[in-house]
């Protein structure tokens, strides 16, 4: 049988409970980093709201505590960061603030490995890696409460109105009537709508058709571009 020995520093650092501290600075820093970037999206009043330096945020605190917790080991990491950075700078064009960011983390971790500090590289990449992909999978920073408008026209009715309230109960998890207007009999419905899931959207067009003799039914979906 093949035995593995773990190298003597990890060995050291295990036994006296060296991960402990740069685990808890990057999870405090997990979680104050989201703080910062949700009071920003919060106050934000601009027209281009952008998603992605919401992450950008998240992501230079954690970036900035893997530095730190690699100067602790060596001052020379700080230098090393600066100059790392300084080079990019001029010879690379990015083109979002995630972009700079996964930069700047990449030296970080890059500088850690550099001074010897590979406890703190490896929790720093670890953690790093599974917060963007945490903010990517998951609805942090974003903006969008509906996932577009749905506009139809439906004979006028208690009936119906009650069959509608059942289709949106089933098919989505939230809506807000726009407009509602009433002519020959029938009553031109316009909503906001938030599918419970993709496939509810052909869903409930066809249960709008065929249960409710809708006409008209369009929905139209919110542009993909609105939050970049």
């Amino acid at each position: 049988m093949i035995e593995f020995n773990a190298p003597e520093w990890a060995n050291q650092w295990l036994a006296a409970g060296g991960w402990i501290d740069p685990f808890t600075a990057l999870l405090a820093t997990f979680v104050f980093g989201q703080l910062l970037a949700w009071t920003y999206e919060f106050t934000f009043a601009g027209m281009s709201y952008s998603r992605s330096f919401s992450h950008a945020i998240v992501l230079v605190c954690l970036s900035a505590a893997i530095l730190v917790q690699a100067m602790q080991h060596s001052w020379l990491a700080g230098l090393g960061l600066f100059g790392i950075l300084s080079m990019i700078r001029f010879r690379t064009d990015l083109k979002t603030p995630r972009d700079l960011v996964y930069v700047m983390g990449a030296a970080c971790v890059g500088v850690a490995c550099g001074t010897g500090a590979i406890v703190i590289a490896t929790l720093g990449a670890i953690a790093f890696s599974l917060t963007s992909l945490y903010l990517h999978l998951g609805p942090f920073g974003s903006r969008v409460r509906f996932d577009g408008v749905l506009r139809f026209r439906i004979p006028s009715g208690e009936e119906h109105t009650s069959k509608l309230a059942h289709l949106f109960r089933r098919h989505c998890l939230r809506q807000a009537l726009l407009s509602l207007a009433e002519s020959d009999g029938t009553r031109e419905h316009v909503y906001q709508v938030k599918f419970i899931r993709e496939h509810n959207r052909e869903e409930l067009l066809s249960a709008l058709r065929e249960d409710l003799n809708a006409q008209d039914a369009q929905l139209m979906l919110q542009d993909a571009t609105a939050e970049y």
